[in-house]
């Protein structure tokens, strides 16, 4: 496990930088690159929720200060959006930063920053099949689902 965790640390560096540089060039080339790694990238992006569902949200914030940075960028890339089931890992990540009872404003604003990020992932996938399922198990019909989800 302590092998997992580190090799867990050295991804999450080489994917922050990644995103890093695929979020500030939109040239072909950026854009080549992300779709030759985005494979890669939702490999780790499961492994990162495997080790985040473990644990809760104060811990996240700790072990990986800017958590929120990477998933933002991620779910402002099209290419990793639409790609197979980031989109869906990605929601999952974002759910594990939730804190259940904020005991102050800075959680929260990452709670309010977190729904705004899900409504956004929510809303390029409106016409989605899973989306449309997965609100409609929770009871909300097709018209009220993003303000009763969120």
């Amino acid at each position: 496990m302590a092998q997992d965790s580190v090799d867990l640390s050295c991804d999450y560096q080489f994917w922050m930088q990644k995103l890093s540089v695929w979020d500030q060039a939109s040239t072909l080339e950026t854009q080549q690159d992300t779709c030759l790694h985005v494979a890669q990238f939702q490999e780790f992006l499961r492994k990162m929720y495997e080790a985040l569902k473990e644990m809760d949200s104060n811990t996240v914030i700790e072990r990986f200060p800017t958590i929120g940075q990477l998933l933002a960028k991620a779910c402002w890339n099209p290419f990793i959006l639409a790609y197979d089931e980031s989109q869906k890992i990605l929601i999952w990540c974002l759910c594990c930063l939730i804190n259940k009872e904020p005991q102050n404003s800075g959680q929260s604003k990452l709670n309010s920053w977190i729904q705004g990020v899900l409504s956004h992932i929510l809303s390029a996938l409106r016409f989605d099949k899973e989306v449309a399922l997965f609100t409609q198990g929770l009871g909300y019909a097709p018209i009220d689902y993003y303000p009763g989800l969120l």
